[in-house]
Order: structure tokens, then C-alpha cells, then sequence
């Protein structure tokens, strides 16, 4: 009866640690999906944002769209950047001039996977409590090591902060006021050059 017994206990416990196993990896695959289809959700809205690096100030708006990414920054000189898979364009107003770069050998392209990639999302560090998801990233480029945050509010899931630290350099990007937009048309993100005459 005793080895029975044993036995039994040995099943059961192997039972509920498998269980506590696939809960915990549903959960966590719960949590992706939920961080996914808010992101899906941010498509055609806009976000104000206070983004800080070595004690440099600059706001603005960020605009989300169908698979492209617009940043306009207003203060403290306007500059915009618009992203793509593939490429994206630097404009600066003051200047008049614009200079077009490749993302896929740049943190940025770590930016806009985090919100247009499914099976990258996935990849990432999954941090999930009460008050918050944060999403992490490491990644190696060009000798330099990049660590990447994205912190969302949860429950209601909302995009927050945008951490990027290369080196001895922390560049943060905090989001607010989030509303959505009717008229994000492809034009909208054009990347054709606007002072080209």
C-alpha cells in the first residue's frame, strides 16, 4: 500500500507541475497576444511624447499607420522622421533638407519591429505585473549593445515608454494623450523629400 501511495504522490506531483508549466506559458503567450492586438489597435492614431537623452529635452507627436511610423519632432526645432520596414527619411525643417537611411541596420528597426512584427514581439522578454508590461530587448550592432524597453500600462494596456540604452547613453520616450485619427492616408507618410524642387 505504501509504494502505491508513493507512486500516487509522484503523479500528482509531476501533474501539477506540468499543469503550473503550461499555465505559466499560456499566460505568457496570453500577455503577447494582448500587447499584439493593442498594437494592431494603435494603427491610424497618434500619441504625444517628452523624449530625454544626456539632458536634452524634445516633444512631439508620434503617428502610427498601416506600415509606416511618423515622428514629428516640434520642440525645441522641428524635425520629422518617418519609418518603414526598410528605410526611412530624416527631415529637418530648418534646414530644408532631407537624408535617407536604411533601418535595417539600426536600433530603429528594433522599434518598429516592436510594433509591426508579430513573430519578433514574441522573441522579446516579457515582464508582466500589476501596473505594467515591459517588453526587452538586447541586441548587438556594430560592437555596440543595445538594451531596448518597451513598458506598457496594463489593464487598460497602454503604450507608455520607449527605453533605449547604448552604452553609456539612455534615451527615454514617453507617450501620452493617445488618440485616434481618421485621415492617416498613405500621403500622409509619404517619404518623397518636401523642399526637392
Amino acid at each position: 500500500m505504501r509504494v502505491k501511495d508513493r507512486f500516487l504522490e509522484k503523479i500528482n506531483l509531476l501533474i501539477f507541475t506540468l499543469s503550473l508549466c503550461l499555465s505559466h506559458s499560456l499566460y505568457a503567450e496570453n500577455i503577447y497576444k494582448k500587447v499584439l492586438n493593442y498594437n494592431n489597435e494603435l494603427k491610424n492614431s497618434v500619441a504625444n511624447f517628452i523624449q530625454t537623452n544626456d539632458n536634452y529635452i524634445q516633444e512631439g507627436e508620434i503617428f502610427f499607420g498601416g506600415s509606416r511610423i511618423k515622428i514629428v519632432y516640434l520642440k525645441p526645432k522641428k524635425i520629422t522622421v518617418i519609418l518603414s520596414e526598410k528605410k526611412g527619411v530624416y527631415i529637418n525643417h530648418q534646414l530644408k533638407e532631407s537624408n535617407f537611411f536604411a533601418t535595417k541596420n539600426s536600433y530603429i528597426k528594433f522599434f518598429f519591429d516592436m510594433f509591426y512584427n508579430k513573430k519578433y514581439l514574441e522573441s522579446l522578454t516579457l515582464i508582466n505585473s500589476q501596473d505594467k508590461i515591459e517588453l526587452i530587448e538586447k541586441k548587438e550592432l556594430d560592437n555596440v549593445l543595445y538594451n531596448i524597453k518597451l513598458v506598457y500600462e496594463n489593464e487598460p494596456i497602454k503604450l507608455r515608454r520607449l527605453e533605449i540604452i547604448d552604452g553609456s547613453v539612455k534615451t527615454q520616450m514617453g507617450f501620452f494623450n493617445h488618440r485616434f485619427e481618421q485621415n492617416l492616408d498613405k500621403k500622409f507618410f509619404s517619404m518623397t523629400d518636401p523642399y526637392l524642387n
